[in-house]
């Protein structure tokens, strides 16, 4: 394939390296204050875009502009997914939105499913969630953070939202609270717990390096390549566990 980068940072690089490394071309590399136009992206056929919350709703609606589909890993960008998702719409290109293109994070976000599934029959055992990443990143709680809190949120009866925590005096049973730390170079970890009266039960998925999330990312941009319409981790996750 030939593909574009947009947004140059850690996992730009990172992606960048990883095409290469399978044997596709990097044919345009557009960061910040660089155009989106026919000639700048070289001729590429698909678009990885990691860039910041800000940024990626005008990339991604310059790409879908310009017929672009794209594979992005930018999260934090929601309020601005009705417009995002009505161009794409009406330049009949793809867009995979995925906050994490890990494998292992995919499988770690079906175990935690089925754990929160398991969990809804036994109400004495509390669910809390952490994740960690690196103190660059903009964003808190992560992309796949959201994902795992929506599966938690939605198994369990007795938890009816969840909130950035901890929480100030007494915990709200009804809420599952989510915990942050930006520190170093953590390149990603979650962990979901579940406390009991007697013992915990905790899952957990911890990146050695972002070479995962490169890898997959230029997996996610084989998969859209050629394939009109917005579509979300379940989406691809569905193709991948079939």
């Amino acid at each position: 394939m030939k593909i574009a980068i947009v947004g140059p940072g850690r996992m730009g690089r990172a992606a960048a390296q990883a095409a290469l490394d399978a044997g596709h071309e990097i044919v345009a590399t557009l960061g910040r204050g660089d155009s989106i136009d026919e000639q700048s992206l070289g001729g590429a056929e698909v678009a990885i875009e990691f860039s910041t919350p800000t940024a990626a709703p005008g990339n991604l609606i310059r790409l879908a502009q310009v017929g672009i589909d794209v594979a992005c890993g930018t999260t934090g960008w929601s309020d601005a997914a009705s417009e995002v998702e009505r161009t794409v719409g009406k330049a009949g290109t793809g867009l995979l939105a995925a906050p994490n293109f890990s494998l292992g994070v995919a499988a770690f976000t079906r175990l935690v499913r089925h754990a929160a599934q398991l969990a809804a029959g036994v109400p004495q055992y509390d669910v809390h969630l952490h994740e960690a990443h690196h103190r660059h990143k903009r964003d808190h709680p992560s992309g796949t953070a959201r994902v795992l809190a929506d599966a938690v949120v939605a198994a369990l009866d007795h938890k009816a939202a969840w909130r950035l925590g901890p929480p100030e005096g007494t915990p709200d049973p009804a809420v599952l609270y989510v915990s942050v730390t930006r520190a170093g170079d953590i390149a990603g970890t979650h962990v979901v717990a579940f406390e009991g009266p007697h013992d915990r039960i905790e899952l957990r998925h911890e990146a050695r390096d972002r070479g995962a999330f490169a890898s997959g990312a230029v997996e996610g941009a084989r998969w859209i390549r050629g394939r009109p319409g917005v579509f979300g981790l379940d989406d691809w996750l569905r193709d991948r566990f079939t």
